[in-house]
């Protein structure tokens, strides 16, 4: 079953597929800085710990925005670049989920979509990992507004079939209603079999709390702080409920 904007249709993967595979590599989209990348990389590698599965994390955002690595300190570190001197650098992402059998969970920066498409061309990547028997997955960021939702076009446009995505909609934001009435996009999603998931929101004082004590979500569960107590100790174990509830409506986690 896949799930589109919350109904259910008859798309044969998932769980049949699903075990098949002997890792995925997610990768945490968006195209531009600010729709929750990040946060969206950092809940779902939590998942992964919570749920006592090894998993390996890679942070390509710049290195004055590793708010994936910076919080996780066994996050590595690469890129996607075109340039010929690191071209090849993002293809540890791949060799280590071959060599390990762990899923990994990759931040891919803003402006990522021309680098990750010509990585994807350059070392055949598609070809390499249906050998390996590795699953790619994109969970594709959205705000809902325009420019979000034009990336969100050229990423299913250019890979929508080839590497499946996840669309998560970032309910850190109330006007969902230029998104309801995009029937082209909407469309698209239908058309490559894309799944929609919510991601629920997490107040604003407690994520910038987290984000600014550079906190994993273990440490979050447990801070004591200024005007950080309990209570949001308890939003936290909420927000990470809720979340993970839509995840795993996606067939693509471990079981």
């Amino acid at each position: 079953m896949t799930i589109i904007d919350g109904k259910r249709t008859s798309r044969k993967t998932t769980s049949g597929e699903n075990s098949t595979l002997l890792s995925y590599i997610h990768f945490a989209d968006g195209n531009k800085g600010g729709v929750g990348k990040s946060f969206v990389a950092r809940t779902l590698y939590q998942w992964f710990i919570d749920h006592q599965v090894p998993v390996i994390g890679f942070d390509t955002d710049p290195e004055d925005n590793p708010d994936f690595s910076d919080i996780y300190p066994d996050i590595a570190r690469t890129v996607f670049s075109e340039t010929q001197s690191q071209e090849d650098a993002a293809n540890v992402i791949v060799n280590q989920a071959a060599m390990t059998h762990q899923p990994v969970v990759v931040n891919l920066p803003a402006r990522a979509h021309h680098p990750f498409q010509a990585w994807l061309a350059k070392f055949d990547i598609l070809t390499l990992a249906a050998e390996q028997r590795i699953g790619l997955v994109k969970w594709f960021v959205t705000t809902g507004e325009a420019d979000s939702l034009r990336s969100l076009v050229n990423s299913l446009r250019a890979c929508g079939t080839a590497v499946p995505h996840i669309v998560v909609r970032n309910r850190k934001y109330d006007d969902w209603s230029f998104y309801n009435e995009a029937d082209d996009v909407l469309a698209l999603i239908q058309e490559t079999h894309s799944q929609v998931i919510d991601l629920p929101r997490l107040p604003a004082r407690l994520a910038s709390t987290i984000l600014n004590q550079r906190l994993t979500y273990d440490q979050a569960r447990t801070y004591q702080g200024k005007s950080y107590g309990i209570t949001e100790q308890a939003g936290v174990r909420k927000f990470l409920a809720q979340a993970y509830g839509e995840f795993e409506r996606t067939g693509v986690l471990p079981s």
